[in-house]
């Protein structure tokens, strides 16, 4: 197994980058089972009385191996006297979980750890999931620990899982996806494609509210050993939520990563043709925008509308069901005066972007008339502008039909007269400046979105929003 330092060309034929101290580190290389980790030899095993997940040799990209997975018994284990380093209870503070993932099926897919929840002998510890929707988890990465192995209290099953905003298409349309979770002893929490996305406020079926990312959770991990699985749990009538899709590059770490180190990780480890950044606002409701992992704003005087509802009043993220042209979700605006009305903001708060890896920001936009129109949005080393230019779509579109959407893309580049400054203080102040007197400074892209221009009333509406790599 050959380590990939951050930073080194995307091409390199490995999976696996140089952070410290994995104990246990798959890239799948063996061109049949066992799977054996090259930290301290753990070796994946096919489980009794399943079929083996199918190997592909160049599945994740050239040179790089995955396993796949057909959902309806194939996955791996380490039987509980041989897990050694992976078991994480006891005296071991922290958890990392990460894997490249690839779906093909909308169910409660496991990808690793240590979780039998068979409830005559409930030994779960922690795992990393994709897909947890009965608490809010539905297509996101989900990251589970347990510090006793029972289910959660006051509720009939286990809760104490961390999930973020952004999801994942259960039809691998989007690609691959770099999923992680980490567990320092304190909180859970979940990271899609180097990304953290807090999730504050949460009400659960059972009616309780909470923070869903970070998850709080002070009660350590179950320090009784039990087997280590991949793609699949052990469940009182046998094993379940078997994985409907591939995996690549899994590993386990005694620690809790850095939000840092997960997102050089991403970088260093992402396909070629993996975008930095990728939101289709997939939901099956009206949503705050906070919901999805953005922050919104309205007013000269920036009133923060993230965790309003959705109304005519602050802008939102919802769904329109139907469409032809197959789109799930969208950031819409209803805009209600003339000048810079609102915006939305998202991004990478906690572990910025460097500028040299950015190429562009692209983005699909229906907007109910063409005078009616955005700019680009950037916080860069903490310097706020926006785009000189003003996109309008062509024409007048309807909310009921995306198949005339118009897609837009924007290059960028430090050149003074192609941006102007902004004022965003959130519940203080918003104002759009003058093209900038020299060139954009700074090294670190920390947040981008869109300002609204809002010339006239009319609606608009953001979809697939991407960040492209340079």
């Amino acid at each position: 197994m050959v380590g990939l330092s951050v930073g080194v060309s995307l091409a390199a034929p490995t999976v696996l980058s140089s952070l410290d101290g994995p104990v246990a580190a798959w890239d799948f290389a063996e061109p049949t089972l066992p799977y054996v980790d090259a930290q301290n030899g753990h070796a994946l095993h096919l489980a009794a009385g399943a079929t083996a997940p199918v190997r592909k040799p160049n599945g994740f990209r050239p040179g790089v191996a995955s396993l796949a997975f057909d959902g309806t018994d194939q996955h791996l284990v380490i039987p509980a006297n041989a897990v050694g380093a992976l078991q994480m209870g006891g005296t071991v503070s922290g958890v990392s979980v990460a894997a490249w993932v690839k779906r093909r099926g909308d169910t409660n897919s496991a990808i690793a750890g240590i979780w039998p929840e068979d409830s005559q002998n409930p030994q779960r510890q922690y795992a990393l999931f994709v897909n947890l929707a009965l608490y809010g988890g539905d297509d996101r990465v989900c990251g589970h620990v347990s510090g006793d192995g029972q289910i959660t209290p006051g509720y009939p099953y286990m809760r104490d899982y961390a999930w973020n905003a952004r999801r994942i298409a259960p039809d691998g349309s989007d690609g691959w996806h770099l999923a992680v979770f980490t567990y320092d002893g304190s909180e859970i929490r979940s990271y899609l494609d180097g990304g953290f996305e807090a999730v504050p406020r949460y009400t659960d079926i059972e009616g309780q509210t909470g923070p869903a990312n970070p998850r709080p959770y002070d009660l350590g991990l179950n320090p009784v050993p039990a087997e280590f699985t991949v793609g699949a749990v052990r469940l009182t009538g046998g094993y379940g939520n078997f994985l409907n899709g591939e995996i690549a590059g899994l590993r386990v770490w005694n620690r809790a990563l850095s939000h840092a180190e997960i997102r050089a990780l991403y970088l260093a480890e992402r396909p070629a043709d993996q975008p930095l950044f990728r939101d289709a606002f997939r939901t099956d409701l009206k949503v705050a925008s906070r919901d999805l992992g953005w922050r919104s704003f309205q007013g000269s005087d920036c009133i923060e509308t993230t965790d309003l509802a959705p109304g005519s009043s602050a802008p939102e993220i919802y769904n329109f069901a139907g469409s032809s042209a197959g789109h799930g979700g969208y950031l819409a605006r209803s805009a209600s005066a003339a000048g810079i009305g609102a915006g939305f903001y998202g991004g990478f708060m906690g572990a910025p972007l460097p500028w040299r890896d950015v190429g562009a920001i692209e983005w699909v936009m229906n907007n109910a008339t063409p005078t009616s129109g955005v700019r680009v949005l950037l916080s860069l080393s903490g310097q706020w502008v926006a785009s000189a230019a003003t996109f309008h779509c062509s024409g007048a579109h309807s909310a009921q039909d995306w198949s005339d959407a118009e897609p837009f893309a924007l290059p960028l580049t430090r050149t003074a007269s192609h941006w102007r400054a902004v004022t965003l203080v959130p519940d203080a102040a918003l104002s759009l400046g003058a093209i900038l007197p020299s060139d954009l400074q700074g090294d670190t892209l920390e947040a981008f979105g869109f300002l609204c221009d809002d010339t006239v009333d009319g609606t608009q509406r953001i979809d697939e929003v991407t960040l492209t790599g340079a």
